[in-house]
């Protein structure tokens, strides 16, 4: 927790700078679970197998950004081959048969799958795996059709089903858990059917936890200010009550302490710069920013998925 809100203050606080990144239009989110091999493989490979995932998702033209979509990517990497050739260097050599999967974990449904087969060599086992998974990143090509029609299914799910989890992330806000209503909604790609609509809702999500996080910080200035009325410490609360969003609602008791500040320590503190830029900047494009950082902080939090799919073999 708290981690999440670390990140949470650093999404909402991301919109108080002159930069920021840029939501895609869309994307299908996808995440990595690899699952429980027949033969085990060394730790340092497996990480590497998970970044040629990745690797594919992206250059499939989804997202592999959300450790937490019910949508996932997962290989079984089977030993066919396996010889270590006396040196020196001993070289261990290893081919594996890989079947790639793209699947509705939740529903435990199969949407497609492809199967590759790659080779490794290397000084020792962990290095000859490592050389071998690493081939499977550039392999997309040889996957397309199985993207495509995963990638295809997924939208379908989406177009479909949006109502229900929009619904879900309405019953969760009504509990006040507002960053797991977000992580529901950044789910829905904003090309889909429900992406307005979830866009919306994410806008809603945030704006109570931005209204919220604006009340710790000019609860924050305020106890600041109650020490000492001096120079310093009026620069010191300007540089928290700055952070406060305009469209906050305790925005307009924000400039009232600026006001009070001024009044006594006669100096100018320019607190309008945040208005005066608003235009500028498109807040709209950082608000969206932030809510999908506090839904992927949420989510990516959570504990993680299961590595037993059998099923999907």
């Amino acid at each position: 927790m708290k981690i999440l809100k670390q990140l949470t203050i650093a999404a909402l606080t991301c919109l108080c700078t002159p930069y920021a990144a840029v939501a895609q239009d869309c994307e299908v989110p996808v995440s990595v679970v690899v699952m429980e091999q027949t033969e085990p493989i060394q730790q340092a490979a497996a990480d590497m197998l998970v970044n040629s995932l990745k690797r594919i998702i992206v250059n499939g033209g989804m997202s592999a950004e959300l450790n937490f979509s019910q949508f996932i990517m997962s290989a079984q990497a089977d030993v066919i081959e396996k010889q270590v050739v006396a040196g020196p260097p001993t070289q261990v050599v290893y081919k594996f048969g890989v079947t790639i999967y793209l699947a509705d974990v939740y529903n435990k449904k199969k949407f497609s799958s492809q199967y590759i087969e790659v080779n490794g060599v290397g000084q020792n086992e962990a290095k000859a795996q490592i050389n071998a998974f690493r081939q499977i990143g550039s392999r997309t090509a040889q996957l397309g059709q199985m993207l495509q029609d995963g990638k295809q299914k997924i939208m379908d799910y989406y177009n479909t089903n949006y109502q229900q989890i929009l619904k879900e992330a309405e019953r969760c806000a009504s509990l006040q858990q507002y960053e797991q209503a977000i992580a529901l909604t950044i789910t829905i790609p904003a090309c889909t059917k429900g992406g307005n609509a979830a866009i919306s809702a994410g806008m809603k999500y945030y704006a109570k936890i931005r209204d919220r996080y604006a009340l710790q910080l000019l609860s924050k200035a305020q106890s600041l200010w109650a020490t000492a009325q001096t120079a310093d410490v009026a620069n010191e609360v300007a540089d928290i009550l700055l952070q406060i969003d305009p469209e906050a609602s305790c925005y307009k008791e924000a400039k009232a302490l600026i006001a009070e500040i001024k009044s006594q320590v006669r100096k100018d503190i320019d607190f309008e710069t945040r208005e005066k830029y608003k235009d500028a900047i498109d807040l709209e494009r950082r608000r969206t920013e932030a809510i999908r950082a506090i839904g992927v902080a949420y989510g990516n939090g959570q504990k993680p998925q299961t590595t037993n799919l059998t099923w999907l073999r």
